[in-house]
Parts: C-alpha cells; structure tokens; sequence
C-alpha cells in the first residue's frame, strides 16, 4: 500500500463509527391537531422486549437500508402508516452499549392516524401528546453511575498498571408523566431534545 493507494481508498469514503455498533432508526412522527402539534407515541405489547415501554416507531436497521427507510420500514409495520411525508433527519445517540439510535422526523396526517392498524404482537397502543408538554413541563430527573468492570483484565500480561484510571461515566435518565403513562429512557430523552430544539426550553 502507498500512499496514492489511501487517496484511493479514503475517496468518497462516507465517515463512521470505529468499533461494532449496532444502529437503530426511529421516526419522530409530527401530528396537526386542532390544539397544535403533538408527537405520535406507541406502547409495547407485553410479546416483546421491553414491554409496556412507550417509544418511538422504529427498530434495527437493515443491510443496505438508509435510516430514512429503516424509520419508514418501522412504522409501517409495527402501527401501519405507510404515509409519512419526511421533514428531515434530526440528532443521533450514541449509547454506551453499542447502540446508535437515529432520528428521523416526519409528519402524520390526522387521516393517516384515524386509519392506523396497530400489529398487535409488537405494539400496544397508540397516542399521541403535545408537542408543548415537553417544553412547559420539567421530567423527573435521576443519573446513573456507568461503572467499568475491570476485575478480570489481564494487567500482569499486558504491562499496564493495575492502578490504571479507567473512564467512567454517567447518565441523566429523564421521566415524564402524562396522564396515566411514564414516557422515559431514550424516548424521553429524544422527545425533550426535539421539543426544546423546535420550540424552546423551559
């Protein structure tokens, strides 16, 4: 390898993330409704993981899927909306896990929500909220320590000091209450970001 052979290989060359990450989309889906705008919520059925949980539409993406698609791919299949006129992609997470959550946002006409179809194995409920709430109201707030567990690293093999200052983190968990529901996690996080980003903060 010389260096024109790098020009050739860095060419055109789309920018990732170093490491094994497994990458989500979800879609940010916008409803018009006769006192504003509010975010279009489903609840997991109680067949799959996390069950209860209220998220965004969405899921894993797919080889050879875009985010947009995957976003689209997601909603059509878990709450049958299949028309969704696309504003953009908003912010990514980065979870500590390996997980890449994408953001899509989107508009949901009234007539396509009447219509919906949910997929009773994988979701609950539909709903929506005002976009507002999440500006005029402040969640619940808890951190989270992120700990290494380092207990069985190999220091004597590798040479590195047992007393070696590993990285630690945290995490602020957000938690909403509305009406009867809990609206947390990645969710709450995103539905905070967009509605403080579009509309303000408190």
């Amino acid at each position: 390898m010389d260096i024109n052979g790098v020009k050739e290989k860095m060419a055109g060359r789309k920018p990732g993330v170093i490491g094994d990450r497994r990458e989500f989309a979800v879609l940010i889906p916008l409803v018009e409704r006769a006192d504003g705008l509010h975010l279009l919520f489903e609840k997991r059925s109680g067949n799959i993981k996390q069950p209860g949980d209220i998220c965004f539409p969405g899921g894993r993406i797919e080889e050879g899927e875009s985010i947009t698609e995957c976003a689209l791919r997601e909603t059509a299949e878990e709450i049958g909306i299949d028309v969704v006129e696309i504003i953009g992609q908003f912010d990514s997470i980065l979870e500590v896990n390996r997980i890449t959550m994408h953001t899509v946002v989107g508009i949901v006409t009234e007539e396509a929500l009447k219509n919906a179809r949910v997929n009773p194995h994988e979701v609950a409920d539909i709903f929506t909220v005002p976009l507002e709430f999440f500006v005029t109201t402040r969640p619940m707030s808890h951190t989270i320590r992120i700990l290494q567990d380092t207990a069985d690293f190999p220091y004597e093999e590798t040479g590195i000091r047992k007393d070696y200052k590993w990285r630690v983190g945290s995490e602020e968990i957000f938690i909403y209450h509305y009406e009867n529901r809990i609206i947390w996690g990645l969710t709450a996080r995103i539905a905070k970001w967009f509605a403080e980003f579009t509309c303000g903060s408190l």
